[in-house]
């Protein structure tokens, strides 16, 4: 496998909200994690480096080969060690809210991967509107899905895909870390043929929020290296106003560098 991820102030914002995280363990098991933070540039922050540390610890011990050795892990037990993982994350930024006041609202948002070549599995995780897209020659494919008021009214069809993209709200998001003390991410599974590449791109909003699906698609079959890909996602991202953070991490399923 091959993975990089940058975060990235953007052009407008003074601080950065957003935190990445990217492993790959001995067993042929890769995570990457993106989290963006909400409440403020000093409660976002530590929103979202909470999340990551906790998540990428949490996870990591549960998927190292010693406990998947003993366990004899299958797919519902990685499943319940993401949700676990998750689950953690909120309550460690819950617990830092109450005791320091100030970050009271702190939250964030969270989008995963688990890629397990042995498998020919992607596991994937996501609370709030940080995305996950599938990327080959034929398609580029959302498999995450936004939990926020736009796509509320997309499921209605109150709006049209057309009108959401941009709806005035469409910044307002229904489920975050760090808000209630039950978080109930979105999880689920996917087979990867290892026969041909195929690229899974983490992002938070401060990149899909400006660059259509066609151009995200294009970078990530260009001949570029995948450092190379993750600058031109950034770069592409300022260039039409970099508005908010952005991160992203990219992994493509062959190859054999791992960088963050």
């Amino acid at each position: 496998m091959n993975v990089y991820g940058l975060t990235d102030r953007g052009a407008v914002r003074e601080t950065n909200e957003d935190s990445i995280g990217i492993t790959c363990l001995n067993n042929g098991i890769a995570i990457a994690v993106v989290c963006d933070g909400m409440g403020g540039a000093a409660g976002g922050k530590i929103a979202s480096e909470i999340a990551e540390t906790v998540f990428m610890d949490t996870l990591v011990a549960a998927l190292s080969s010693e406990a998947i050795e003993k366990s004899k892990f299958d797919s519902k037990k990685i499943k319940q060690a993401i949700k676990e993982s998750v689950e953690k994350a909120n309550a460690a930024i819950l617990e830092k809210a109450r005791e320091d006041l100030s970050l009271f609202g702190m939250g964030c948002t969270l989008n995963a991967i688990v890629f397990c070549e042995q498998k020919s599995k992607v596991y994937y995780a996501n609370v709030g509107d940080s995305r996950l897209y599938m990327i080959n020659k034929r398609e580029i494919k959302q498999l995450s899905k936004d939990h926020s008021y736009v796509q509320m009214l997309l499921d209605n069809k109150e709006i049209t895909p057309e009108e959401a993209e941009n709806h005035p709200r469409k910044n307002l998001i229904t489920k975050a870390l760090g808000i209630k003390d039950e978080i109930e991410p979105d999880i689920a599974d996917r087979r990867v043929s290892l026969k041909s590449e195929t690229y899974f791109l983490l992002c938070s909003d401060g990149l899909h929020g400006l660059i259509s699906k066609e151009r995200l698609q294009g970078v990530a079959l260009s001949p570029l290296s995948i450092e190379e890909k993750v600058f031109t996602y950034i770069r592409l991202a300022n260039e039409e106003g970099g508005y908010d953070n952005i991160s992203v991490i990219l992994l493509s399923t062959k190859g054999t560098e791992v960088a963050k």
